[in-house]
């Protein structure tokens, strides 16, 4: 009898504790797309050329206008030409008249940029961006439609990758050398070597546009970090299938004026959410496309955030979904569509997605760059009583991995820096999520207890102090901040900077009120921003605006 009490009184307290937590989901939401166009050809018919549209609902509204670069060089089209209507359908055409296209051809291969904008039944716009390749009759031809991408996994070699609109034969021109691609394929993933230091050119075969890069030399560094470009509010130039045009396109191009040899960008590129796997390729594709002008001619590394999620979500509740199963996941996609180093190719257990290009490191300068993923196999927001991984939350093989790295890697270089996209101590909208969760409390997480990731926070610090890391990038709130992690705040012997950096676009969030570590707070700012780094001996950090302006500034010394 004593025992049966016992477990009532345990039975009663469990239902008090985890009161209002749904039962584990049985019913499955169908996948179902939250953009509303899903793709678009183009073909001469007649005296037109027609541009056939296929969209997820009902478009109220459609305007189409066209445009071409004005010179090789250029970054951004000029549009001039338009059609417009009201299809009040999800299958529908536009078409321009040819006589007007003509004016843009010569004898060479046109790139005809278009813009879609569109507007559904509840009245949100969306814009939709792509390209077609004319002959000087105004016939289509084979195109790019997103590319080139430069990367570059060591000094010396890049990739360079591209995707047709139709499978083919494919060439680049490097330095005046030809140089074809080995298959006839739809996306082209071309791995060069042996590129000495300084400037060196290329370009795709009948593609008229011309791109450049450098290879450098020496151990000093300029690269730039951003992060968070996810959709945003005020009309369809902000919401460029997903994230944020506008913003991003801005930020980028400050960034190349400003010399950066490299862009990390650790998450939430994207809306993301999706249970549609054509859907979220496609979201992350248009951020592709929106940074082309720029990732075509310095690399950049992505990461993954909470909102690159490829989900199964269910009736139950919209806040219970797991990353689809492989090969279809969340981190097959975004290794789908991105060229990452690829030196973290395994998974947390059998059956599992890989990390691989979504964990990695590459050595760049005088310093070792690390890419964490935090939101690795999410489990929603219950994943301890339903399955998954929490957001945040870094698993065992992912840090064993991270201390294989910084003891074999690390002693190669003067700098490590780290980025990932959960903060460790979050200053505004996601002290309740990220790697704290409010400390972890039971109390304050529906009755689990989540201490467990205070303490794997905690070690994460500890083993980053170990090897002398300074500096140390997220992302996930939409604002500027830098906290200053001591021994006051977390078991390290050395001083950590924390910059938490989600200006690129999605929704501002403000400062929070109770912050256990405010007096280690140096600095906030809710301006669109980037992180532009210069590194030598010692690691010198501005804070550049939208506008311009530099919203703070310091100096890491080496050692201190």
């Amino acid at each position: 009898m004593k025992q049966a009490g016992i477990f009532l009184t345990f039975l009663v307290v469990s239902v008090s504790l985890f009161a209002g937590i749904p039962p584990v989901p049985k019913q499955k939401l169908p996948d179902r797309y939250q953009l509303l166009v899903k793709g678009a050809t183009v073909q001469k018919v007649g005296e037109t050329l027609e541009f056939d549209i296929v969209a997820s609902r009902k478009v109220k509204y459609a305007y189409l206008t066209a445009g071409v670069l004005p010179g090789p060089y250029a970054i951004a089209p000029i549009y001039r030409i338009n059609s417009s209507s009201f299809p009040d359908d999800s299958h529908f055409k536009l078409s321009l008249n040819l006589k007007k296209v003509r004016h843009f051809l010569s004898k060479e291969p046109t790139l005809l940029y278009y813009r879609l904008n569109v507007v559904g039944e509840k009245g949100r716009p969306e814009s939709f961006e792509s390209r077609v390749l004319l002959d000087n009759k105004g016939n289509c031809m084979n195109t790019v439609v997103f590319g080139p991408y430069l990367d570059m996994p060591e000094e010396g070699d890049i990739v360079i990758s591209f995707e047709l609109n139709k499978a083919g034969p494919a060439a680049l021109v490097v330095d005046g050398k030809r140089i074809p691609s080995q298959s006839s394929t739809l996306r082209h993933v071309m791995h060069l070597t042996g590129f000495k230091p300084g400037p060196h050119r290329y370009a795709i075969e009948n593609d008229p546009r011309e791109f450049h890069f450098t290879v450098g030399k020496g151990k000093k560094l300029r690269f730039v970090m951003m992060c968070d470009s996810r959709q945003g509010s005020g009309g369809a130039e902000y919401n460029l299938h997903g994230c944020n045009g506008e913003v991003i396109r801005k930020l980028f191009l400050s960034a190349w004026q400003h010399g950066a040899s490299l862009i990390l960008f650790p998450g939430d590129l994207v809306n993301g959410y999706t249970s549609v796997e054509d859907e979220f390729e496609m979201e992350l594709k248009e951020w592709a496309y929106a940074t082309e002008p720029i990732s075509s001619m310095i690399p950049v590394y992505e990461g993954i955030g909470n909102h690159e999620a490829l989900v199964d979500m269910y009736l139950d509740n919209p806040w219970i979904f797991y990353d689809k199963k492989i090969p279809h996941s969340t981190e097959d996609v975004f290794a789908r569509v991105f060229v990452n180093p690829e030196n973290a190719d395994f998974s947390e257990k059998p059956g599992l997605p890989a990390y691989k290009e979504n964990l990695y490191f590459f050595h760049r300068g005088n310093s070792l760059f690390i890419m964490l993923n935090t939101n690795y196999w999410v489990g929603g927001d219950f994943p301890e009583l339903q399955g998954g991984n929490l957001e945040g939350h870094i698993m065992d093989r992912q840090m064993k991995w991270l201390e294989r790295v910084l003891k074999t890697e690390g002693k190669k270089a003067e700098h490590i820096i780290v980025a990932a996209h959960e903060p460790a101590f979050p200053v505004s909208a996601h002290m309740d999520d990220g790697m704290y969760y409010m400390g972890g409390s039971p109390a304050l997480n529906n009755g689990i207890d989540r201490r467990y990731v205070v303490k794997r926070r905690n070690e994460l610090m500890s083993l980053l102090s170990r090897y002398g890391v300074q500096l140390i990038f997220f992302g996930d709130e939409h604002n500027y901040s830098r906290v200053l992690i001591n021994k006051e705040i977390a078991p390290v012997t050395n001083e950590i900077n924390q910059i938490v950096s989600g200006g690129t676009g999605a929704p501002f969030y403000e400062l929070a009120k109770d912050i256990p570590w405010r007096k280690n707070l140096k600095a906030f700012s809710r301006e669109n921003h980037y992180i532009l780094v210069d590194v030598d001996e010692n690691i010198h950090i501005r804070v550049i605006g939208i506008s311009g302006r530099v919203l703070d500034k310091f100096t890491i010394k080496k050692g201190k």
